[in-house]
């Protein structure tokens, strides 16, 4: 992906309100110094580069680790240099600082932590008259021991209970509008459901065309404002799927770019922030609900095959098939990547950062006490103890929006069949090439008797 698509997905992904931003959320922050300066330095000679000396970046907490540095100019090595770098453990609101210096285009960081985290370092290369020059980099210490910041609320079972039974009483009032798929083997409509608060769930359905049953893909959607493409789904149901792909938000699909823009102006501006102070009106909650209707339609269908149904998303999607596994019945197996909304109450430990979208704000440095009690009921960890089917995870060790703490705050307490895949050097956006090829393995496995 070009380094300008990057940011552009990156600002669409994580935006972040004002108070958010003055209350220090510098995990997003560096997020977007990893990315938006090196668009910037796209026509510079520099190029820097930080990996671990263990390929996969795993370690035993009490173990060290050595980040190695490489510096280039016209790839050549930068024979000495001095740069700036920082550790972390909580996203970079916290730093420990080091100057190093560069020999020979090389250079060598060690850090040793005594307990269960991801450490994080940033490099910056700073050449006078031109813009910095960053990298990322992450390890994990003994991650599988990294437990969830806070346990569930002790209504948890019981607010969701109520919440299903609210969506029970509505009738799915079903709308199918057939499309033209654009493929003689995928018939393809536009479908609408009702949801909670007179709101609309909007999607794309795709079928095989020929005589079912089918097993189904339940699609769910990263973070933004924007427009489903149909290709989405038909790409799924062109491999046999019956696949629905639906929109995060109440919104029609298919419409001019316009519409988006203003939704994400205007009614939609912030939209995770929204009602974050009050559980029965938070914005997730219409949206995870959303989650479960769509399940709820597959399962009813008659050409789906009654055995295999599949959660499938990214980043806020990922957190909506893990919720999705937890509140549906139907649900038999889940492909999470870089999972979102994951210990959403990280910041009441030192060295933890939340994940997207970082719901609790910080006053006087200490986190909003309400926000922190409604993200309870949202947080993707307090949905992932009750998920017992099959769960695909995948993270990257130089995810700040996403980060793998969080993530793995969430699959270690997943109590039933389990696989995290790790892609060290990879961050929230751009390639992930060991979940690319892994995640397509674990829909064919669980689509299939």
């Amino acid at each position: 992906m070009p380094r300008f698509a990057v940011a552009k997905a990156l600002r669409s992904d994580c935006k972040r309100d004002q108070d958010v931003r003055r209350a220090g959320r510098l995990a997003f922050l560096a997020l977007l110094l990893v990315v938006l300066p090196a668009v910037a330095a796209a026509e510079s000679t520099a190029r820097l580069a930080v990996r671990t000396d263990r390929p996969d970046a795993l370690y035993e907490k009490g173990e060290t680790v050595t980040f190695l540095i490489e510096l280039a100019e016209a790839d050549e090595p930068v024979a000495e240099a001095e740069m700036d770098c920082e550790l972390s453990t909580d996203g970079f609101r916290e730093s420990e600082r080091r100057r190093i210096a560069i020999a020979e285009g090389r250079a060598r960081v060690t850090a040793k932590r005594d307990v269960p985290c991801i450490l994080w370092i940033r490099a910056t290369y700073r050449k006078e008259g031109a813009e910095p020059v960053r990298a990322v980099a992450g390890a994990a210490f003994s991650p599988e021991e990294i437990k969830p910041s806070m346990p569930p609320p002790d209504d948890f079972d019981g607010f969701w209970d109520r919440q299903k039974a609210r969506l029970a009483g509505i009738p799915l009032n079903l709308h199918l509008e057939p499309m033209q798929s654009g493929d003689a083997d995928v018939e393809l409509f536009s479908i609408i459901l009702d949801n909670i608060n007179g709101t609309k769930v909007h999607g794309y359905l795709a079928r095989p065309k020929r005589e079912g049953p089918f097993a189904a893909l339940l699609q769910v959607q990263w973070a933004g404002v924007y427009s489903l493409e149909p290709a989405w789904a038909s790409g799924h149901a062109k491999q046999g799927l019956l696949a629905l792909n639906i929109n995060a938000h109440a919104i029609e699909n298919g419409r001019p770019q316009q519409y988006y823009k203003e939704l994400a102006e205007g009614a939609l501006k912030d939209y995770p922030y929204q009602a974050r102070d009050d559980r029965e009106s938070c914005y997730f909650l219409r949206m995870y609900l959303s989650c479960v209707r769509a399940a709820e339609y597959l399962a009813w269908r008659p050409d789906w095959d009654g055995q295999h149904l599949i959660a499938f998303g990214g980043s806020q999607g990922g957190a909506q098939a893990l919720v999705t596994a937890a509140l549906s019945p139907d649900v038999t197996a889940v492909a999470a990547h870089v999972p979102a909304l994951c210990d959403l109450t990280g910041r009441v430990l030192p060295d933890r950062a939340p994940g997207w979208p970082m719901m609790v704000a910080l006053k006087d440095g200490k986190p909003d006490p309400v926000q922190m009690e409604v993200a309870r009921y949202f947080d993707t960890v307090n949905f992932a103890g009750k998920v017992k089917v099959p769960v695909l995870v995948g993270t990257g060790f130089a995810d700040l929006a996403c980060p793998s703490s969080s993530v793995y705050a969430a699959y270690n307490v997943l109590p039933g069949p389990k696989r995290m895949v790790l892609d060290p050097l990879s961050g929230h956006v751009g390639r992930h090439p060991n979940w690319s090829r892994q995640v397509w393995k674990f829909v064919r496995e669980n689509s299939r008797n």
